[in-house]
């Protein structure tokens, strides 16, 4: 090791050590020395997983099974998604402090390593929906690529946070994959805590005149973003308040959800 190299060091270690005395070092999850600590790090770069089959709003009937089928499936209700939807992990835990700390802890630096894990998600999403129709008709022109869009936090929320949280996320995972982003010009119904079950399940969004004018403009469709997914009443409620606009809706990514699909076991 040079000196050059020593001092530079000498001089990272007094840097870090006088920041350490002005903002403490600390991770959302506790853990001192480090803005991030590993293993949160390492949530933050986990492979979204697909979370729409325990997201209830998003569901959609297909048949109603009165009695058993020939399969020997039970009776019961087949569902089909609205959309799907993607998320890094489960609103627990450190992923939980994580999420908090970003929303409402002012911690900024979170953003693009926010973005960094959703950006494969978002491109997945936006490869499927180019992915042409080989059916007997005639293949159309593709579509332009999917928009980002935010969706809009209360006024309120926006207000007491200084920041709209969401659009930041959003604006971060365009620079990361280069699809475009737009803020959506609407305003949401009663927030979800405190509400019952069945009160998540139904949200409405309301829209304002020339909302998405890129995506009107152009044709193309929408990708979601979110910070929590708990029963997707606000990502449908986005999806349907778009549809009324003719627009369409290909998928929603999401830092966290409530919920994960239960893993399957195999002997």
């Amino acid at each position: 090791m040079t000196d050059l190299t020593r001092a530079a060091a000498l001089l990272g270690a007094i840097v870090r050590e006088t920041c350490g005395l002005l903002v403490p070092l600390e991770c959302p999850c506790g853990s001192e020395g480090r803005l991030l600590c590993e293993e949160c790090a390492a949530l933050l770069a986990a492979e979204a997983r697909r979370v729409e089959a325990v997201c209830d709003a998003v569901q959609i009937v297909q048949d109603v099974r009165v009695r058993a089928g020939e399969d020997g499936a039970p009776a019961g209700v087949d569902h089909r998604a609205l959309l799907p939807v993607m998320a890094l992990g489960e609103y627990a835990g450190p992923l939980q402090d994580l999420v908090l700390a970003w929303k409402n802890g002012g911690r900024s630096h979170l953003v693009p390593l926010l973005a960094q894990g959703l950006a494969p998600a978002a491109r997945a999403l936006a490869e499927a929906a180019g992915e042409p129709d080989h059916g007997p008709d005639p293949v159309p022109d593709p579509l332009p690529a999917p928009v980002l869009v935010p969706v809009p936090s209360r006024l309120g929320s926006r207000v007491r946070r200084g920041e709209d949280h969401t659009a930041q996320l959003a604006a971060a995972i365009s620079r990361r994959t280069g699809l475009p982003w737009e803020a959506l010009r609407g305003r949401l119904g009663e927030g979800q805590e405190g509400r019952t079950a069945r009160q998540r399940r139904r949200r409405h969004l309301a829209v304002r005149g020339g909302a998405l004018s890129r995506t009107r403009r152009e044709g193309a469709p929408v990708i979601l973003v979110d910070d929590v997914v708990t029963t997707g009443a606000t990502l449908r409620a986005s999806a349907e308040a778009l549809g009324r606009l003719g627009i369409g809706v290909v998928g929603a990514v999401v830092v966290a959800s409530a919920r994960l699909p239960a893993t399957r076991t195999f002997p």
